[in-house]
């Protein structure tokens, strides 16, 4: 086995330590600037990024369903989570004879989902009077696809 000597010209020694100090300055200056401050609310108003995973979690982040039984036909409801906060809601395989049969089914799902995405905890929901008994309904479905999400 010979031994190998490598020969390195002084100047590109240089230059490619120059060029790997530049790149590492420059990402840690792309990092200060763009990474969230440590504490409290950036410019931008969204919380900070130790402050979102300080938040504790109420569900699994994710997309769940759970089915609802209206005489011969089944409903899907659709409900998407983050960790603590409802995204969305709706309802999946809403046939036209299902909606004309039915037709509170989705006013009173949007009315739900309107106050479950803004912010109001499903037990604090209010009712409509023209709706109450398909909410209620919705609810109760509502109710058991967040208990499959919940944390224990």
């Amino acid at each position: 086995m010979q031994t190998k000597i490598l020969v390195l010209r002084k100047n590109r020694l240089l230059i490619g330590l120059a060029l790997f100090a530049a790149a590492a300055l420059l990402v840690f200056f792309l990092l200060k600037r763009n990474g969230a401050p440590a504490s409290g609310i950036s410019g931008n108003g969204r919380a900070s990024v130790d402050e979102y995973y300080r938040t504790e979690a109420t569900y699994r982040a994710g997309v769940y369903t759970c089915g609802i039984s209206l005489n011969d036909t089944v409903l899907s409801l659709e409900i998407v989570l983050d960790k603590d906060h409802i995204n969305s809601m709706r309802l999946i395989n809403l046939e036209d004879s299902v909606a004309t049969m039915y037709p509170l089914m989705e006013p009173a799902l949007n009315a739900l989902a309107e106050q479950l995405t803004g912010g109001v905890a499903p037990e604090d929901i209010v009712l409509s009077d023209e709706t109450k008994y398909t909410q209620l309904l919705l609810m109760e479905v509502i109710n058991q696809t967040l208990a499959k999400a919940a944390l224990e």
